[in-house]
Formats: structure tokens, sequence, C-alpha cells
């Protein structure tokens, strides 16, 4: 999926995209299917919805590889701004999507009254690439294992990712307690498997969160 770099310098704006492209490949749903999990977002602009993308400036790379995933849907460059939070700025970089219907079919799938949901078909939708986008946003290195950071969902939603992941995957997983909220555990035993099912789709940038803490060397 090969982006004409004059795309990322032309200014032009999602709106003024000419692109008739309504349907979304594989991957992409993948994609979509994991961003959705972690840190993406769906929201309503006119008559249908569009995609927003948004990490911290270190993710630029993250940030990079789904633009050029989503190029069908978008010509907007990654835009920089740093966000202030607390009395602090925190340097961001994001893109968004044109509007299509297809964004609001997907809109109707992970969300209820505003609230981003875990679907009931989630195992069915976590493709070895979704897994890979979802933690590449959320996941992190524990001691032992490694975390989804799922805070934004129940604890019923959590404990049907964490079922989804092993029954698919055959992970051991467990549910731990973290800032007031559940996460989904990886054990150390089944890293390796994570491993193989999300490495080929993850990229290098973010490789080091597939390494427990445990095992990192001085």
């Amino acid at each position: 999926m090969k982006v004409p770099s004059d795309l990322f310098s032309s200014g032009i704006t999602p709106r003024e995209v000419q692109n008739n492209t309504n349907e979304l490949d594989e991957f992409q749903q993948a994609v979509l299917v994991g961003t959705l999990l972690g840190d993406g977002s769906i929201a309503k602009h006119g008559h249908h919805h569009r995609l927003f993308i948004k990490h911290k400036a270190a993710h630029e790379a993250l940030a990079a590889w789904k633009r050029e995933v989503f190029a069908d849907f978008t010509s907007m460059p990654l835009h920089h701004f740093d966000q202030r939070l607390n009395d602090r700025l925190y340097p961001c970089v994001q893109f968004v999507t044109r509007t299509s219907p297809v964004f609001s079919t997907w809109r109707e799938r992970f969300y209820r009254d505003r609230r981003k949901i875990v679907p009931s078909d989630i195992e069915e939708l976590l493709a070895p690439p979704a897994v890979a986008a979802w933690f590449m946003d959320d996941g992190t290195a524990d001691r032992a294992g490694v975390s989804f950071q799922t805070h934004s969902f129940t604890r019923d939603e959590v404990e049907c990712l964490a079922a989804s992941l092993t029954s698919r995957y055959g992970l051991k997983t467990s549910l731990n307690r973290n800032k007031g909220a559940w996460v989904v555990y990886v054990h150390g035993s089944s890293v390796p498997d994570l491993k193989a099912a999300v490495g080929p789709s993850m990229i290098s940038e973010l490789a080091y969160k597939l390494v427990p803490r445990g095992t990192w060397t001085p």
C-alpha cells in the first residue's frame, strides 16, 4: 500500500479528498479492530463518521504506520501538536480520515451510548494484525509477562478479551488490578506464542514491548 509522497505535503484536508473507496480490506479491518480496542476513536462528522488516530510523539512511527494502512481514506499529513493536561504540555501526533459510511458501521459495532465497548463477537475479530495493532497501542512489558492496558473497559469486557486470546491463540491469561481497573495479563510462558502471532505485523520500533522486564539485561 504505497502512499504517494505528494499527499504528505499537499495540505489537503480529509473533507477535500476525492476518493471513492468505501470498503476496508481485510488487513485494514483487522488494524481498525485493534485500534478501537486501543487508542483510536470514531466520531460523527456530517452525515457519517471518521476515524481519529492520536499518539504521543514518541510513538510517531506507529502513527505513521497507521497513516499508511488507512491511506485510502485520508490525505491528511501527520499533525504534530502539544496537548495540555494539568498545566503540562505533552507532544502528540495525529491524523483523521475522511468521513465514510464504513466507519459509521464500525462505530455501531464498537460503541454503546457514546462509550467504547467490546463487541460480543470479538474473538472472531481478533486476527493477528488486530492483536498486533492493539498491543502496539496498549501493550506493556511486565516483570515476567506482558499486559494489555484495558482500563477503559468493564471487568466483564476484559474477561471476554482475555478469554478470546486464550481460546484463539492458546495464551495463558489472567486479569490484574491496575489503577482501579482491570487489565489483561499474558503470563511469561505464553509470551513466545503471542510474539509468534503478532510479531510479523508489529513495527520494529515497538518490538521492545514484547520483552518482559525481568529478562532485560543491563
